[in-house]
């Protein structure tokens, strides 16, 4: 289902005038009363949020969206949200990104974790391409936690790419791209962005179908027990080959990357085909998850984990993700060597952007 408006809408809707776009009104009543409201109706209802000025729309998206995740969520819902959400921008088809010899990892994730820890996925990609994977990672900015993919990226002077041959050429020179979310999806960015603190409808994909390209493989995080969805809504947009995870950890807090301790959850998507949801306890371990008190400490800490150093814990999720990342790339190294090539570069500070190439130039 596509739902197709204007970038621009016609008619705008003060606060406090007691009007509301009609499927808006109506799909509010619907909950309100605990009615069915199906998935192009919610889209719609959805949408028209950005008719709604003030803090009445605020409301309106509190509402639909805290409906939504009661019931589920469900991916019918999930993936119309998202796909009437990405036609305000009217955006072409995203362009796929390979190169010889490797596959190509996209990693992007929902963010909004229950923990508010040092930032994963932006260095374990850093880390995975110097160790030979070929990484594009997409991250905005921080919403809920002490510091986004984003915000990290430019603290150490990683360049956003927006278009295929920069990434391309990234990928060609240092195995290593970024793509910022933001400047990707402006009219959604303008609507929704920064209000959501917790798990979400765009929580299901939002971020990986943002990105202008796409690589041969989708690693996307989910700080949400329901992988499944997130899988269904990047496979109904075409992605044809992607690993879902989310990790539950003993607090029952869920995180959006494959975790020291606790369950992990996963699901694949291969040639389009949704597989099953699965589980696995992950190996023990007494080390707590690395925290951040604000954004100076998540920049500091980050720089010494890329610089050789950092935090025991911090380094220790680190390479269990960027070791997923390299087999991923290349299925024929085998888990323990890439774990190996993961920890030698941690050793070496070789994953530093200014080392890798990926500083200011």
């Amino acid at each position: 289902m596509t739902i197709t408006l204007e970038p621009t809408m016609s008619r705008t809707y003060a606060t406090g005038t007691g009007e509301l776009p009609s499927a808006l009104r109506a799909t509010l009543n619907q909950i309100a009363v605990g009615g069915h409201v199906a998935a192009a109706e919610f889209a719609s209802a959805m949408v028209q949020t950005a008719e709604v000025r003030g803090g009445a729309r605020d409301i309106a998206l509190a509402t639909l969206m805290a409906a939504a995740m009661s019931h589920g969520p469900e991916s019918a819902t999930a993936h119309a949200v998202i796909d009437a959400a990405l036609s305000l921008g009217r955006r072409r088809a995203a362009d796929t990104v390979t190169v010889p010899s490797s596959r190509v990892v996209l990693v992007a994730g929902s963010g909004k974790k229950g923990v508010r820890t040092l930032n994963v996925s932006t260095p374990s990609a850093l880390v995975a391409a110097a160790a030979g994977a070929k990484v594009i990672k997409v991250g905005s900015s921080a919403t809920s936690s002490a510091l986004g993919s984003r915000d990290l990226a430019a603290a150490l002077g990683v360049i956003e790419r927006s278009t295929t041959r920069e990434v391309r050429q990234d990928l060609d020179e240092h195995g290593f791209a970024f793509v910022a979310v933001e400047p990707n999806i402006p009219a959604i960015d303008k609507v929704y962005g920064g209000r959501f603190h917790a798990p979400n409808l765009f929580s299901f994909g939002l971020s990986a179908l943002a990105s202008p390209v796409r690589g041969d493989v989708t690693l996307f995080g989910l700080s949400h027990p329901q992988v499944e969805v997130a899988a269904r809504v990047l496979a109904r947009f075409g992605m044809a080959d992607v690993n879902v995870i989310s990790t539950r950890t003993p607090s029952s807090a869920y995180i959006d990357e494959i975790g020291l301790t606790g369950e992990l959850l996963s699901c694949r998507v291969r040639r389009g085909v949704v597989d099953q949801a699965r589980a696995r306890a992950l190996p023990s371990s007494a080390m707590p998850l690395p925290i951040a008190q604000d954004s100076d400490e998540a920049v500091a800490r980050t720089r010494e984990l890329l610089g050789g150093q950092g935090l025991p814990a911090h380094r220790a999720l680190v390479a269990r993700n960027a070791s997923y990342v390299v087999s991923l790339s290349d299925p024929s190294v085998a888990p323990g060597e890439a774990y190996q090539r993961v920890q030698d570069v941690l050793s070496s500070g070789l994953a530093q952007p200014q080392v890798m190439g990926g500083g200011a130039r």
